[in-house]
């Protein structure tokens, strides 16, 4: 098991995720489109390039705070396709080695 595990939140209205420490549950970074500096340069808060983005300033944050791997296990009612998907492949793309554990 990796140290950190990624989380990630969408709604209707707005997208979220962020790395948390599994043992001593602090999160090491947060990104979501409810942030001014981020509502600020999306035309939408909850559609594909906004999960991208969140993705990719998520790993920016990641690699700041030295976090380099994380591991991702979806709830019980999501799905590993579409926006969670975008979110995880950007945070990839970035330089942060995400392990999907799918039950």
């Amino acid at each position: 098991m990796e140290p950190f595990t990624l989380d990630v939140f969408i709604s209707k209205r707005f997208v979220s995720a962020s790395l948390t420490h599994r043992v001593t549950s602090k999160q090491v970074a947060v990104a979501g489109t409810n942030s001014k500096d981020i509502k600020a340069v999306l035309r939408s808060r909850s559609d594909i390039p906004a999960c991208i983005a969140i993705g990719r300033i998520l790993a920016e944050r990641a690699r700041e705070a030295d976090v380099y791997t994380a591991s991702y296990t979806p709830r019980d009612r999501d799905k590993f396709e579409g926006k969670i998907r975008a979110v995880v492949q950007s945070l990839i793309d970035n330089g942060i080695d995400v392990k999907v554990y799918l039950d």
